[in-house]
């Protein structure tokens, strides 16, 4: 009978050694070759979502007709750009005025970025402090840059490339479909905007449209109680605690503006059937009689608007010389002819009225059921 022969304990443990030394060696390799694919893979997404990137901008400025201004697409975002992939990722996809794309995605392990200017998708290891994209282009012009370039430099304060009455084209949307103007009408901010009992509606970074955008009542009903933020046109330019189902005029603005409006507290004179004026805090306002026409100390607007204490001259206003004895700068235009537009200042010595520019500058208190020219300001901050 043959009897086969084992292996001793010696060539056992030689050969675990062996293996042993093997998997230390294949390991790591096999593990490079994993955190490769992974990294690649991430690249891979990047590069997908770019491609996809350059197809919705190519849309996007053949439709705007090179008046395109930019945004920022937080990802993921399968209703503005479709890629394939990129399961868990997040991250940004940024896109300047003139079409260029800067990308920033994460999986919590890896970050690929690819900045403005570069050409090439890097990928590093994720780290939080890190993984961003440089700061916004710099700022040239008031009437090009994107909104999202203008808001990081007046939140950064270097707005020295725009100027008091630099004007911007927007487009609106639904029912006043059509080309805007808008008019830069102040930048600074002069202490006694720290008032506690101040209206902001005249402090900081101040846009307001250059002509009317609509005609419309300031109430169904004719009177001014409750003033300004009791108005019926009040709701067609403010969301009511997030609900934008009335405000139509700000639901036509364009998204991209509407995340860059910060909110304001509003200051507002009152009528004669209230007694204390009004304090809102608003997306878009009407101005207020002091904020167009000033008041130098003789001159009484008149009806009286009680808050005139509590704002101040808008920078334009003041800079082209508006006052209450010239006001021909304060025209405003409606279809191409000058028209009567509200401000959202009641008059004090009626309980029906607020204050109306009137189609050649100069002011007047007219029932709240007129329909005059709407232009609405706002702030960027």
């Amino acid at each position: 009978m043959n009897k086969s022969k084992g292996f001793t304990l010696i060539e056992l443990l030689a050969v675990i050694v062996i293996l042993a030394v093997i998997a230390l060696i294949a390991t790591p390799l096999i593990m490079g070759t994993i955190t490769k694919a992974k990294r690649n893979s991430m690249k891979d997404t990047a590069y997908g979502i770019l491609k996809a990137g350059e197809q919705y901008v190519g849309e996007k400025l053949l439709l705007a007709e090179n008046d395109y201004n930019g945004e920022t697409i937080t990802l993921p975002n399968q209703n503005k750009i479709q890629y394939k992939g990129g399961n868990g990722v997040t991250g940004e996809l940024q896109i300047s005025k003139e079409g260029n794309l800067a990308i920033q995605i994460h999986n919590n392990q890896f970050c690929a970025i690819k900045n403005f200017g570069e050409s090439e998708v890097t990928v590093t290891d994720y780290d939080e402090e890190t993984c961003k994209l440089n700061d916004t282009p710099d700022s040239v012009s008031f009437a090009t840059d994107s909104w999202e370039v203008i808001a990081k430099a007046v939140k950064d304060g270097n707005t020295s490339v725009y100027h008091v009455g630099d004007t911007k084209e927007i487009e609106l949307t639904g029912d006043y479909a059509g080309t805007y103007t808008l008019r830069l009408a102040n930048t600074s901010t002069p202490v006694e905007c720290a008032g506690t009992d101040f209206s902001q509606s005249a402090c900081g970074f101040v846009v307001e449209f250059e002509d009317i955008i609509t005609k419309e009542k300031m109430n169904s009903s004719d009177t001014n109680k409750d003033g300004w933020p009791g108005s019926e046109l009040y709701q067609k330019l403010n969301p009511k605690n997030g609900d934008t189902t009335n405000s139509v005029i700000y639901n036509a603005l364009p998204e991209d503006l509407k995340q860059v409006i910060v909110d304001t507290k509003v200051i507002s004179s009152h009528g004669s059937d209230d007694s204390t004026n009004f304090t809102s805090i608003d997306k878009l306002y009407l101005l207020a009689t002091k904020e167009i026409w000033g008041k130098d100390g003789t001159s009484n607007i008149i009806g009286g608007d009680t808050s005139d204490n509590q704002t101040r001259q808008l920078d334009y206003y003041k800079s082209i010389g508006i006052t209450t004895n010239n006001y021909s700068g304060a025209i405003k235009q409606y279809q191409v002819s000058n028209e009567y537009w509200w401000t959202r200042s009641a008059g004090s010595d009626d309980s029906n009225c607020f204050y109306s520019e009137y189609s050649y500058g100069d002011w007047f208190t007219f029932a709240a059921t007129n329909t005059h020219g709407v232009a609405p300001a706002f702030r960027i901050g």
